[in-house]
């Protein structure tokens, strides 16, 4: 048994506003799909973000169907799972895909799905879609917030040892150590699966843990600058190291492997002197090593004033595309320790936040908001009881007031910007 394991396509990014980057990561894809063929897969899983955006125009679609054909007529089927930048609350993009024959859309569905290589299991009001190739079961579902999958996780139950569990997710193990993402699970919440097929991180990475792997392939092409192909750090002396490969998996047997592709050249680039005319003399020598049709991101750094323009003109000469920013060289300059969200916002305004970034969908907010507030009137409510109930005497009624309303401030008084700064209100 063997399969290719893609994700973070992001069909129809036209990064750094170039129409041309859109096309970089169109020309990846089919190359990974060429590249799969040639291997001869059993199948193809997707797990997540095919499209940048959950609306592809015109172009990205007829981007998809061409590339998806390439599977589709050497019969290998193609399973995938939403990710959070292509995902819609109904019907989205995917199937459409589906519709036309190109994919299987698995995870939970409002309405069973049956075909070649899918079966639907109820549960409860809806169904949860699987994929099936010979003997091999396949699983999951698309992006959720990681307040929705307490709820889902427990659904995704492999029937047998030979499963493949697909998510759009960030694991703790896996991203915390030196990624310092944020992350939505554990190793601990996950079902027992053969193979963990996963998305949304776009460094590869390859976990063993038990003799079993979480995987991320990766994006397809360079999605930001972590992800640039060289490194140059200028300042006394020259350093230059390779940065990551791009690609997919091929897993024969639950075991994956890395397959690198040839994208373009994204260098990350940092230049340090004290004077313009030495940083100028770096610039050019870093400059005569680069692929001329490569990207390249920079930062200047000089105790002198820097004409950014003037390098940006030089660097447009000699490269497709640059961003090139200054930063003053400054004496005694103070570090700010950057806090994590969970140590200031409380678990109410996480899950607000997780709305603003489109990760709830308009039912799960209006009920969180609802209870939410209904249990801060209850706390009141019982807060004035009690004072009510210790005092021996009766009060005026405007004392009484200005007690509830007291009470209610302490209750009620969210933890704000200001908090995090450490500015008391006046």
């Amino acid at each position: 048994m063997k399969f290719a394991h893609i994700a973070d396509v992001h069909l129809g990014y036209e990064q750094y506003n170039q129409p041309w980057r859109a096309e970089d990561f169109a020309k990846a894809f089919r190359s990974i799909a060429k590249k799969a063929v040639e291997e001869n897969v059993d199948f193809v899983i997707i797990a997540g973000d095919l499209f940048h955006r959950s609306l592809p125009s015109p172009k990205t679609i007829k981007d998809a169907i061409e590339t998806l054909w390439i599977f589709r007529k050497e019969n290998i089927p193609v399973f995938a799972v939403e990710g959070n930048h292509d995902k819609s609350r109904d019907v989205s993009a995917y199937h459409l895909l589906e519709s036309l024959g190109l994919l299987n859309v698995i995870g939970l569905r409002k309405n069973p799905v049956s075909g070649e290589n899918t079966r639907s299991l109820k549960i409860q009001n809806v169904y949860l879609v699987k994929g099936a190739v010979g003997d091999v079961e396949i699983l999951g579902d698309r992006h959720r917030s990681r307040w929705q999958l307490e709820k889902v996780l427990p659904l995704l139950k492999p029937e047998s040892e030979k499963s493949i569990l697909v998510l759009h997710q960030a694991v703790k193990e896996v991203v915390d150590v030196e990624l310092e993402m944020a992350y939505e699970l554990t190793i601990s919440d996950l079902p027992l699966a053969g193979y963990y097929a996963f998305g949304h991180i776009h460094i590869p990475r390859i976990y063993n843990f038990n003799g079993r792997f979480i995987a991320y392939p990766g994006s397809v092409e360079r999605y930001d600058i972590r992800e640039a192909s060289r490194i140059i750090r200028y300042r006394k002396e020259l350093v230059s190291k390779d940065g990551i490969g791009k690609g997919f998996l091929i897993v024969k047997n639950f075991r994956p492997e890395f397959v690198e592709i040839d994208t373009r050249e994204l260098y990350d680039v940092e230049l340090e002197d004290e004077s313009v005319e030495s940083l100028e003399r770096k610039f050019f020598e870093v400059l005569r090593d680069m692929d001329r049709e490569g990207v390249m991101i920079a930062k200047l750094r000089c105790r002198d004033v820097v004409d950014v323009r003037n390098f940006s003109e030089i660097a447009a000469k000699n490269l497709r595309y640059a961003e090139i920013r200054f930063e003053r060289i400054f004496e005694d300059a103070e570090e700010i320790e950057l806090k994590q969200e969970s140590e200031f916002f409380t678990e109410f305004e996480l899950k607000l936040l997780d709305l603003l970034r489109g990760e709830m969908d308009e039912d799960e907010v209006y009920r969180l908001v609802v209870e939410h507030y209904l249990s801060v009137e209850r706390k009141v409510s019982e807060k004035v009881q009690e004072v009510a109930e210790e005092q021996t005497e009766p009060e005026p009624e405007e004392k009484k007031m200005m007690e509830k309303r007291m009470v209610e401030k302490e209750i009620r008084k969210p933890r704000t910007l200001l908090d995090f700064l450490g500015v008391e209100e006046e």
